[in-house]
């Protein structure tokens, strides 16, 4: 055989390289998929984590304060503001974990506390912050969530600090409605403290009453 022969006979042909072409891509459109749901399923761990450690410090919290909730915020006699996550500080490995890491709009904060459960003192409430003992059902009242939406569930909301009630609308710039940035689904954590990823119809849209997850 001559030399021309050899170098023909071990090159691909035109068909040869397309066939391995349309495997690698079928591979890697299988493969791609898979890859990315155990990134976000990951992404997801970390989230409830981040919210276990969170509704352990609000009940460390109220444990050092006699059983009594921190608010959402207030202000100070200087005229500073003292937001949530500020009051946990000392209750959390770091303040790391008030950012789920599937959100990509927050800077600050990726998660919302019950407004019904949690008193905003800077909306000039009258109504002093609620103790434990206040809630009939603390395993299954939330204390705080994946954060936020709009009202149409979709457009993201950063940095906001309360998780409005179903019954409720969105008054002011801290407010927003849950995300259910995992899978559908939104992490939860509850006032006993247990976490649990749930849909917003599970918890949040039409439920009957509509604030029955969240009202004391």
């Amino acid at each position: 055989m001559t030399r021309r022969d050899t170098r023909n006979a071990s090159a691909f042909t035109l068909i040869e390289l397309l066939v391995v072409i349309a495997i690698l891509a079928l591979l890697a459109a299988v493969i791609f998929p898979v890859y990315a749901q155990a990134r976000e399923k990951g992404r997801q761990t970390v989230c409830v984590s981040n919210t276990r450690q969170i509704a352990n410090a609000v009940l460390m919290y109220a444990q050092d304060f006699e059983e009594t909730l921190p608010p959402v915020a207030y202000e100070t006699a200087t005229g500073d503001d003292v937001t949530w996550p500020e009051l946990l500080n000392p209750y959390v490995k770091n303040e790391g974990v008030y950012l789920c890491p599937s959100d990509t709009v927050s800077q600050r904060v990726s998660y919302g506390l019950n407004e019904l459960a949690f008193v905003d003192l800077e909306d000039d409430s009258d109504d002093p912050p609620l103790t434990l003992a206040d809630f009939q059902r603390p395993a299954e009242t939330v204390m705080l969530g994946d954060m936020g939406t709009g009202d149409d569930y979709q457009k993201p909301v950063g940095d906001v600090l309360k998780m409005v009630e179903p019954g409720d609308d969105l008054d002011d710039e801290d407010d927003a409605r849950p995300a259910a940035r995992h899978f559908a689904r939104v992490n939860i954590g509850f006032l006993d403290g247990h976490v649990k990823p749930m849909r917003l119809g599970d918890f949040y849209v039409n439920q009957t009453p509509l604030d029955r997850w969240f009202a004391p």
